[in-house]
């Protein structure tokens, strides 16, 4: 298998990493596009290659001998991007991709890291692959824009994994979470949140290429919650001050529950089911 990682952030990375010492018959090409990250990346690739999804020239360089691409896109930088910055990140990088596509007769199988963001509020309702995406303006909407223009590509296998909130190492929840301690913070932290391991983002991209998964994958753990007790736990984890929350009503207060059932009944299996491992524990069950 000839297989490009477009994208070598968070979850790329992690992909890359888990493939190279294990499928020496695997030819992989890595992009990114940082100059500096270039010399990290060769050791577990074939090739190495800046990249800007939305140049023509150089997308169809790095796809034109590959079987199956993988797209890891993120915007540039680590400020917020507002939702211009991340049409031209998503929406303008599957255009670029779908004109390329006559281009590229070997290239049958993609792959893309989606976000659960697009789901919406269903008012703490459970929703899952079968929901329709109800995103509000901006980010969601731009995702969602995203996952329809792939799914619009016919003549591909497609898959699009909308993964949770990530954590493991380097984004450990405790010390993203610290910072909160003793603060006074607006509404009632009544909404849930979702979380996926990066080992577990990674471990479904290699599942998804291997059993050559199509549509669309929810990737979260069996634990949505509320982000209050998430707070709660890892502050009283840390022998730090609560949060005081003010309970002013907010817009969405309950969000929503994602089931992960298809992503099961594929054959995967977690290996981050809850938030231990980062001390957070919960008794909530998935229905």
């Amino acid at each position: 298998m000839n297989l490009t990682i477009i994208g070598c952030g968070y979850v790329g990375l992690a992909l890359a990493q888990r493939l190279q010492p294990r499928r020496p018959q695997l030819r992989l090409t890595l992009t990114t596009t940082s100059n500096e990250r270039l010399e990290e990346l060769t050791p577990l690739a074939d090739r190495v290659q800046r990249c800007d999804a939305t140049e023509r020239t150089q997308l169809l360089e790095v796809l034109r001998d590959c079987n199956s691409a993988v797209f890891c896109l993120a915007p540039k930088g680590n400020r917020q991007v507002d939702a211009n910055g991340y049409h031209h990140t998503f929406v303008d990088s599957f255009t670029c991709l779908k004109s390329l596509l006559p281009q590229l007769p070997n290239l049958r199988q993609i792959l893309y890291t989606g976000s659960c963001s697009v789901y919406g509020d269903a008012q703490g309702d459970w929703v899952d692959e079968q929901t329709t995406p109800e995103p509000g303006a901006g980010h969601g909407d731009v995702l969602w824009q995203s996952e329809q223009l792939l799914n619009a590509i016919c003549e591909r296998q497609v898959c699009i994994l909308r993964l949770g909130a990530l954590h493991g190492p380097g984004r450990d929840l405790d010390r993203r979470l610290r910072g909160l301690a003793g603060l006074e913070r607006p509404g009632s932290g009544s909404s849930f949140s979702h979380w996926i391991h990066v080992d577990d983002a990674a471990g479904a991209l290699e599942a998804a290429l291997d059993g050559e998964w199509t549509g669309v994958v929810n990737v979260v753990n069996d634990e949505p919650i509320r982000l209050r007790d998430l707070v709660a736990r890892s502050l009283s984890r840390q022998g730090l001050a609560p949060v005081r929350w003010l309970g002013e009503q907010e817009p969405h207060p309950e969000g929503r529950r994602i089931r992960n059932r298809r992503l099961k009944q594929l054959g995967y299996r977690l290996q981050h089911p809850t938030l231990d491992q980062s001390g957070v524990f919960s008794s909530s069950q998935m229905p």
